[in-house]
């Protein structure tokens, strides 16, 4: 049976006969959406500066929604948003008509995707504003972006010396251009640079190889950098952008999404908390997060901001999920006395600390104290030492500070074990989504400046439809949610 409803848009004094429920969905999906802009520019009070000469141009507000919708609905190619802002009715109606060309539209994509980070805060306050959270628990993970490059169209270190031995000493033989890459001869028979412009392209490549350490700097991006992935019998490193994200774990609304180009998890919460803290414009008070965010400049940082870590250590991690080392052996079943400060072998014998030494610096200067425990003693004696060591005894190696040892005590707690449950089934299924769903691995987006705006953009669609769904669970009137945006927009 279909169901026929007539629903009247005010703001345009449009009328719509949808012809069944999907469609009444979308109505629902657009009016928040529109909503949600509009309050963001209420809100942020966003407005374009326009010279009284020449075009008069897109309007900001209706350009932001056809956006922010096409976002929603998962699309990004410029000439499939034109077609829509043309067929679309929902388009039509909640953009006043708008009908850019493609061209306008990529133009525009380049220049306002910092709006995107507005709206994403604007959702933040309207879930605390109605209730849905306090965001007082959060947990972060990283995931991988791939880049919109090549891995061949790369220049090396070695290229770039004999291009600007060519440049600046003398023109290298023929020998020698055998010698170069594609990419790097492709860029010495390139018309489009004086030699001037060329050396100076070639000693900023030169800076970022030595800046960032690499091998090879991609040419099409140079902003992407090589780094691991964690697809199954992938054994190369990826031309890629770290995305670091925060999420509530109350309503597993996105709280801040970071691109970095650090290959590395070890040190982003500093940067990824700080924008959390001003998209919230609050201070959560626990932050969830995997082992290797344990660092001790992370964990100052927390301290100093009154945040109290769930951060687990190896072996707690492993325990959280039972895959300790199947080897009875193996360091995993080795068993601390915190309060004598001894490990306990598989054969019940004590290993007490036979060393303490600095281990290496961690960025910033800091500092874990490195242990080492043995019992050389009952190593010699014992029956299964060839299956524990290949070596004449046994050590155990445990690296400390204070801020890792608080913790750690904490992550022993029931109660902490318990809030790091929440983290798997919130911030890691965002990492599934972007790949999935939005294909954001598939986008063509260039430099690590339009990547992060593509991510705020993506982030805040999320947040939307996320919105409308807790809406329909808690079966609150979406209407009366959309005039407390509304309220929201107007008093803060």
């Amino acid at each position: 049976m279909v169901w026929l409803f007539m629903i009247s848009v005010e703001q345009n004094n449009y009328s719509i006969i949808l012809p069944d429920f999907e469609l009444y969905e979308n109505l629902e999906m657009y009016s928040l959406a529109s909503a949600i802009v509009e309050g963001t520019f209420k809100y942020f009070k966003i407005e374009r500066i326009v010279k009284n000469r020449g075009r008069k141009p897109l309007n900001l507000l209706n350009m932001t929604k056809l956006l922010f919708f096409a976002s929603i609905d998962k699309i990004e190619s410029s000439i499939v948003i034109r077609n829509e802002a043309i067929s679309n009715l929902f388009y039509r109606v909640f953009c006043n008509e708008i009908s850019p060309s493609d061209r306008s539209i990529r133009e525009f994509k380049s220049v306002y995707n910092v709006i995107y980070r507005m709206i994403l805060s604007f959702t933040l306050l309207v879930a605390k504003k109605t209730g849905i959270s306090i965001f007082d628990s959060v947990s972060n993970d990283g995931t991988i972006k791939l880049a919109c490059n090549s891995p061949f169209n790369t220049i090396k270190q070695k290229d770039i010396h004999l291009l600007i031995k060519h440049y600046m000493v003398e023109e290298l033989s023929k020998k020698e251009i055998k010698k170069l890459r594609k990419s790097a001869r492709k860029f010495l028979k390139n018309n489009k640079y004086n030699d001037d412009e060329k050396i100076e392209i070639l000693f900023k490549w030169y800076d970022q190889l030595e800046l960032t350490g690499q091998e090879s700097l991609p040419l099409h991006d140079v902003d992407a950098r090589w780094m691991k992935t964690k697809d199954k019998g992938q054994k190369y490193k990826k031309l890629a952008y770290n995305v670091q994200i925060c999420t509530d774990n109350t309503s597993k609304l996105i709280c801040g999404i970071n691109v970095v180009q650090y290959p590395s998890d070890h040190y982003q919460i500093p940067d990824l908390l700080k924008q959390t803290i001003e998209n919230l414009q609050s201070i959560p008070k626990i932050l969830c997060a995997d082992t290797i965010y344990g660092t001790i400049s992370n964990l100052l940082y927390l301290k100093k901001h009154g945040i109290s870590a769930r951060i687990p250590t190896r072996k707690q991690s492993k325990e959280s999920i039972d895959n300790l080392n199947p080897n009875p052996y193996h360091k995993d079943h080795f068993v601390f006395d915190d309060e004598n400060n001894i490990y306990t072998c598989p054969m019940k014998q004590e290993l007490t600390p036979d060393g303490v030494y600095d281990a290496p610096p961690e960025k910033g200067g800091f500092r874990k104290k490195k242990i080492i425990y043995s019992n050389y003693t009952a190593c010699k004696n014992c029956p299964s030492k060839n299956k524990c060591t290949s070596s004449q005894h046994r050590t155990i190696t445990r690296y400390t500070h204070e801020l890792s040892y608080e913790v750690e005590k904490i992550m022993d707690t029931p109660e902490g074990k318990e809030d790091y449950k929440q983290r798997s089934c919130t911030v890691e299924s965002h990492n599934g989504t972007f790949k999935r769903v939005y294909h954001y691995d598939h986008l063509q987006v260039v430099g690590l400046e339009k990547t992060q705006g593509l991510m705020f953009k993506i982030a805040a669609a999320y947040n939307t439809i996320r919105l409308l769904n807790i809406v329909h669970e808690k079966q609150w009137d979406i209407d009366e949610f959309i005039e407390d945006i509304k309220k929201i927009a107007e008093t803060g």
